[in-house]
């Protein structure tokens, strides 16, 4: 019988290759063949007594993402658990749960909940969280590259909020990117956002084809690192702004201030290059906003914003003067908010 020509997928990233390939070439992880990832053991069993695992909902860098029922409460939950080898890793399992600490204490509608965290018996960590509904906008930015000024800036405004909450607290998320916020329809907001990701994002470093990490000098994603990210230097809030910034400019214009072939390219552009004005790009612009933005990205982190919260504030006013209101058309069809819960890895 013939072989599917791509019969094997890699556990970590979901890449797929063809019957003759061993190991990924993003990870370098064993690959799998794809009817045997299909019969996950995990699936069926109840963990911690109250959470029976119902199905796989993603396959990432960072882990295996599963849809639960907490039978306790009667409720979806989606639980993250981590790749073995973070587990065989004490100072990143450290790490781990101090970092989840600070997940579970962070309260804002704009952050995703993190409910339980820990270790299974068999060493796996873990993360209970809330099951969200909607897509990346990673996905969003692929359908439409470009989105409308109003729309762009409602996002923006909200990533803002929910990273200036962490930054009230001390915490710099570090790898503000499309993948890791989500929009969820909520009431008439089709683009209702959370931000994944806290506190785990600096701690584990996936080896894929959006991340340029180098442990010990370089955390994030080098198309949207800070300067100062990017030259291993210390960060702080208006690192995260910097990331924010680099978020907004590529809503409006469909593209990211930088673009290169390697993420050493990437990581050189954010130290040395000056990104193109915005209007040149985007002319209907309001010019207010295009300040903000390119305010945003200024080399030196004493020329931006001081943190997320003044960020959002200043996105909101500046809207308000340019006569922009901050509101989105309600979802009415299945490109605009899919119905299955998407938590992802």
């Amino acid at each position: 019988m013939k072989v599917d020509t791509f019969s094997k997928a890699c556990p970590r990233c979901g890449a797929r290759y063809d019957a003759a390939a061993v190991f990924c070439q993003k990870d370098g992880a064993g690959l799998r063949l794809i009817e045997e990832q299909t019969k996950d053991p995990r699936i069926g069993q109840v963990l911690l007594d109250q959470f029976r695992m119902e199905e796989c909902i993603g396959v990432g860098g960072m882990g295996m993402v599963y849809r639960a029922r907490q039978t306790t409460v009667g409720r979806d939950v989606a639980i993250k658990i981590l790749h073995p080898d973070v587990a065989g890793n004490p100072d990143a399992v450290r790490r781990f749960h101090r970092e989840a600490r600070i997940s579970t204490a962070l309260d804002h509608p704009n952050v995703v909940r993190v409910f339980l965290f820990g270790q299974l018996n068999d060493g796996s960590l873990y993360l209970v969280m809330e099951l969200l509904r909607g897509r990346p906008l990673s996905e969003l930015l692929r359908v439409e590259p470009k989105l409308a000024t109003g729309r762009a800036l409602h996002i923006a405004a909200q990533v803002a909020e929910a990273v200036g909450e962490a930054h009230v607290q001390g915490i710099v998320h570090r790898d503000i990117k499309p993948e890791n916020i989500f929009l969820t329809p909520k009431g008439r907001d089709p683009d209702f956002v959370k931000v994944l990701d806290f506190g785990i994002a600096r701690l584990l470093h996936p080896e894929d084809q959006t991340s340029a990490t180098q442990a010990g000098l370089v955390f994030g994603t080098a198309r949207y690192i800070s300067p100062e990210g990017a030259a291993g230097e210390k960060t702080d809030a208006r690192s995260d702004v910097y990331s924010i910034g680099v978020l907004l400019y590529q809503m409006l214009t469909g593209v990211t201030p930088f673009e290169g072939s390697t993420p050493v390219q990437l990581l050189m552009a954010h130290i040395n290059e000056r990104p193109t004005p915005i209007r040149s790009l985007q002319p209907g612009i309001p010019e207010g906003v295009a300040d903000v933005v390119m305010r945003a990205l200024a080399k030196n982190p004493d020329a931006r914003f001081d943190d997320g919260a003044h960020f959002a504030e200043v996105l909101r006013d500046c809207a308000e003067r340019s006569g922009i209101a901050l509101r989105t058309r309600r979802a009415n069809n299945s490109s605009e908010a899919e119905a299955s819960g998407r938590t992802p890895v």
